[in-house]
C-alpha cells in the first residue's frame, strides 16, 4: 500500500457491538484540502483570514510542536500541534502525524484529549487542534515528591487518578488501540480532578505491524533497534516483548501501567537507567517489582505491591489480563484506603481536641476544677483518637504529656481511691499494733522465763488498753483510732520506767513507736508521733526525779544502779535486755530499708512507664509537647 492511498482499519469492540470505529488516514494533498487554514498562515486556501491565531509555544517534542492559539470562529483557546519545520518534507512523518490526529480523534474518552479539527497547511503538512489541558505531568509530581517538595496531590489522589487512567487505556484497548508509550511524562493531572493520557503518536491498531514501522510501512530510522526489529516507546516503562521489537498488544500497555504504578508508589523507575544496550537486556531478563525489596522505606501497601508484580510479569500470559483488572485492584485498595482515611481524619480531629483540652488542663492559670475537667476531656479525646487510629502521633504525644505531668490538684476520684487505700493501710496498722501489744500484754502478765505473774499493775492495764485501741483501729479504720493507739502505747512505754528505769528499755520502746507510727501517710499524724515520742522520753527521764515513777535508778560514786521489779534472775534479765535492745536495732533498720526499697521500686516503675509511653510515639511523630528522654 503506497503512502498516497487511503488507509482504513475497522474494529468492532466486544463490549459495544453496535459501535464501529472507522479509522481513515488520508494521504496529504499538495495544498490544504480543508476549509481551515494553517495555524501559522495568515490566509486560508481561498485567501480568507486564518482561523487560528497562534499566541505562544507550549511545548516541543522530537517530531511536533504544540502552541497555544485562539480559535477566531468559536473564541476559545486551543492547543495546536504541527510538525516541526525539519519534519514537514518527510512524507512518512506527515502520514504518522496525520494518523495520530485521526486516531486520537476517534477515541472519545474523558481521559483522552479531544481533537477539535484536522487540517493541512499550504505546504501540505498536517496540523490538528485539540483541547488545551492545564496541569502537571505525573513525572513532574514524582520528581517533586522525591525532592521532598510539597504538592497538591496526596498518594490517594494520585492512585485515584491512576485508576481512571487504567480505564482510559482499557477503553482504547477495547477499540483495538495500543498506546505503546504510557509513562509518567505522558500523564497529565489537572487542578480539578482531570487526568489525561497524552501523546498517541506511536499508538498501534490491532491489525498493524507491531514493530517500529512508520505509516506506509516505512521503518523509522530514529528509533532504537534490536536484533528482531526497531522498537518504539520509552525504555523506562517498556514491556519485554516491546523491547525485543516483537508483537505488542494490550498486555504491553498493562506492563507499562504497572511500571508507572511502581514509580508512583516508590518514587523510582522500575527499569534501570542507561543506554539501550544496557537497559534492554535488563528488561527482557525480568525486573523485580516488589516495592518492599526495592524501596523498603516507602511503606507501600501489600495490595499495591501485588498489583505492580502482577502487571509486570515477564511473560504477557502471566500478567493481569487487562487494564480493567488493574483498575479494579486499585479501586479495591482505595475502597479500604478511603475507610482508613476517614478513620485517620476522625483520629486527627479527636487528637486536636485532646491537645486543646490538655493545654487548658496543664495551664497555670486554669482553676483546679476546670483543669480537672479539661484533663478528663483530653484523656477521653485521646482514647477516641487511638480507637480510630492506634498510630495517631498527635494523640500519643498528648497522652504521654498528660501521663507524665501530674495534675496540680488531685482529682476527686483519685482522692476517693486514695482514701480507700488509706483505710486499708490503717486497718493493717491496727492489726500489727494489736498483735504486738497483745504479745507484750501476755509477756507482762506471765512474766519472763516462767516467772510468777506480776499482777494487774498500771503498766499491765496500759498495755491492755493499747491492745484494745489496736482492735478498735481495725474496726474504725481511722487515723484518730490509730493515733490513740500510739498515744496509749508510747505512754505504756514511758510507764515501764517504773519497772527498770528510763535509760535501757524505755528509749528502745519509744524509738520503735516513733519509727513504726511515722510510717503513716498523714503528715499531721507523723508530727504528732514525733512530738509524742519526744514527750514520752522526756517524761520518762524527768518523771523519776519528780516522783512520778518509782525510784529505780541511782547514781553514786561513778556507778549507776538499776533496781527492777520485773525479774529477780540476773541471767533472765540479761536475755530480756538483749532481746529488747536487739529489737530496737533491727526493727528501725528493717522499716527504713523497706521504705527505701518501696520508693526505689515506685520510682523505677514510674520511669519505666514514662519510657514506655515515650516509645508509643516514634521520633518523627513526637510533637514538641512530648517530654524528652533526658
Amino acid at each position: 500500500m503506497s503512502s498516497s492511498e487511503p488507509r482504513t482499519v475497522t474494529f468492532t469492540p466486544d463490549s459495544e457491538p453496535d459501535e464501529r470505529v472507522d479509522l481513515t488516514v488520508a494521504a496529504p494533498p499538495p495544498r490544504a484540502s480543508t476549509s481551515a487554514s494553517s495555524p501559522r498562515a495568515g490566509d486560508d486556501a481561498e485567501g480568507g483570514p486564518g482561523r487560528y491565531a497562534v499566541e505562544r509555544e507550549l511545548g516541543r517534542g522530537g517530531m511536533g510542536t504544540v502552541s497555544l492559539a485562539r480559535d477566531r470562529v468559536i473564541g476559545r483557546r486551543v492547543a495546536v500541534k504541527e510538525l516541526n519545520d525539519e519534519m514537514k518534507g518527510d512524507r512518512g512523518r506527515q502520514a504518522r502525524f496525520a494518523r495520530e490526529a485521526y486516531l486520537q480523534g476517534q477515541l472519545e474518552h474523558p481521559a483522552i484529549v479531544p481533537v477539535y479539527d484536522v487540517g493541512y497547511g499550504p505546504d501540505g503538512s498536517p496540523y490538528f487542534t485539540m483541547k488545551r489541558v492545564r496541569g502537571q505531568s505525573l513525572a513532574t509530581l514524582i520528581a517533586q515528591m522525591k525532592a521532598g517538595e510539597p504538592t497538591r496531590f496526596s498518594r490517594r489522589r494520585l492512585l485515584s487518578a491512576f485508576s481512571q487512567l487504567c480505564l482510559a487505556a482499557h477503553y482504547a484497548h477495547e477499540r483495538g488501540v495500543v498506546h505503546r508509550d504510557i509513562k509518567p511524562a505522558n500523564i497529565m493531572l489537572g487542578s480539578y480532578g482531570e487526568v489525561y493520557l497524552l501523546d498517541w503518536g506511536i499508538a498501534k491498531v490491532d491489525d498493524e505491524s507491531s514493530t517500529g514501522q512508520g505509516a506506509g510501512g516505512q521503518a523509522d530510522p530514529e528509533e532504537p533497534s534490536t536484533g528482531l526489529g526497531a522498537i518504539l516507546g520509552s525504555l523506562s516503562t517498556m514491556a519485554p516483548e516491546q523491547a525485543l521489537g516483537g508483537r505488542v498488544d494490550a498486555r504491553s500497555d498493562v506492563y507499562a501501567l504497572g511500571a508507572v504504578l511502581f514509580e508512583l508508589v516508590t518514587l523510582q523507575p522500575l527499569h534501570p537507567r542507561g543506554s539501550v544496550d544496557d537497559v534492554v537486556p535488563a528488561i527482557v531478563s525480568g525486573v523485580d517489582a516488589r516495592a518492599s525489596v526495592r524501596a523498603p522505606d516507602r511503606d507501600v501497601a501489600p495490595e499495591l505491591e501485588a498489583a505492580c508484580v502482577a502487571a509486570t510479569r515477564l511473560d504477557p500470559a502471566d500478567r493481569l489480563p487487562s487494564a480493567l483488572a488493574l483498575h479494579e485492584r486499585i479501586e479495591a485498595y482505595l475502597d479500604g484506603d478511603r475507610d482508613l482515611a476517614l478513620r485517620k481524619e476522625g483520629a486527627e480531629r479527636h487528637a486536636r481536641a485532646a491537645e486543646q483540652a490538655a493545654e487548658r488542663a496543664l495551664g497555670a492559670s486554669s482553676p483546679p476544677r476546670e483543669a480537672e475537667e479539661a484533663r478528663a476531656k483530653a484523656l477521653h479525646e485521646v482514647g477516641r483518637a487511638l480507637a480510630l487510629d492506634p498510630e495517631a502521633g498527635g494523640a500519643l504525644a498528648t497522652l504521654v504529656r498528660l501521663l507524665t505531668t501530674p495534675p496540680r490538684v488531685v482529682p476527686a476520684e483519685v482522692r476517693d481511691e486514695q482514701r480507700a487505700l488509706l483505710r486499708f493501710q490503717i486497718r493493717r496498722g491496727g492489726i500489727a499494733a494489736a498483735g504486738v501489744y497483745g504479745l507484750v500484754l501476755i509477756d507482762n502478765i506471765s512474766g519472763l522465763a516462767g516467772a510468777a505473774p506480776t499482777g494487774w499493775t498500771a503498766e499491765t492495764l496500759l498495755w491492755a488498753l493499747a491492745f484494745v485501741c489496736g482492735l478498735l483501729t481495725i474496726q474504725l479504720r481511722s487515723y484518730a483510732a490509730l493515733f490513740a493507739t500510739f498515744v496509749v502505747g508510747v505512754t505504756a512505754s514511758a510507764w515501764v520506767t517504773n519497772t527498770i528505769g528510763p535509760f535501757i528499755i524505755v528509749p528502745n520502746l519509744v524509738t520503735l513507736h516513733a519509727v513504726l507510727y511515722s510510717f503513716v501517710q498523714s503528715w499531721r499524724v507523723r508530727v504528732g508521733v514525733v512530738v509524742g515520742a519526744a514527750a514520752a522520753w522526756t517524761v520518762a527521764v524527768a518523771g523519776e526525779g519528780r516522783g512520778l515513777f518509782a525510784d529505780t535508778v541511782r547514781f553514786a560514786a561513778g556507778e549507776m544502779t538499776i533496781k527492777t521489779r520485773l525479774v529477780e534472775d540476773a541471767a533472765s534479765m540479761s536475755v530480756y535486755l538483749w532481746l529488747v535492745t536487739l529489737l530496737a536495732i533491727v526493727a528501725p533498720s528493717l522499716v527504713v530499708g523497706f521504705i527505701r526499697s518501696a520508693w526505689s521500686t515506685s520510682d523505677e516503675a514510674m520511669r519505666l512507664q514514662a519510657w514506655q509511653l515515650r516509645r508509643l510515639v516514634s521520633e518523627e511523630r513526637r510533637s514538641p509537647l512530648t517530654p524528652g528522654t533526658g
